[in-house]
């Protein structure tokens, strides 16, 4: 097996997986991911916007994402059918380490 490992955050790969069909906008995701995060709430500020970007941007690289343009403006990503059996290491608050 020659896929490297990739950390992934918990609380944004729960996120991803819920609704397997249905494509996710990068501002959905920020909002969602800062209401999912409790007691650690994080206001969805260009911080997190640009970590979240970041990860997916690593998704889009190893084809485990793709992005479809949007006819309302912008695009619209879905999970490929790879994602589902690549070796992720979720981590549990890793934008939240990041932010320390």
């Amino acid at each position: 097996m020659s896929q490297r490992l990739l950390s992934i955050d918990k609380t944004l790969y729960e996120i991803l997986t819920e609704p397997p069909s249905r494509g996710f906008k990068l501002h959905g995701l920020r909002v969602e991911y800062s209401s999912r995060s409790g007691e650690c709430a994080l206001a969805p500020d260009i911080d997190l916007f640009w970590q979240i970007y970041m990860q997916i941007q690593t998704l889009k690289s190893r084809k485990l994402i793709r992005r479809e343009e949007d006819p309302s403006g912008g695009g619209i990503l879905f999970l490929e059918p790879r994602f589902w059996g690549y070796p992720f290491n979720i981590v549990d608050g890793l934008f939240l380490e990041r932010r320390s």
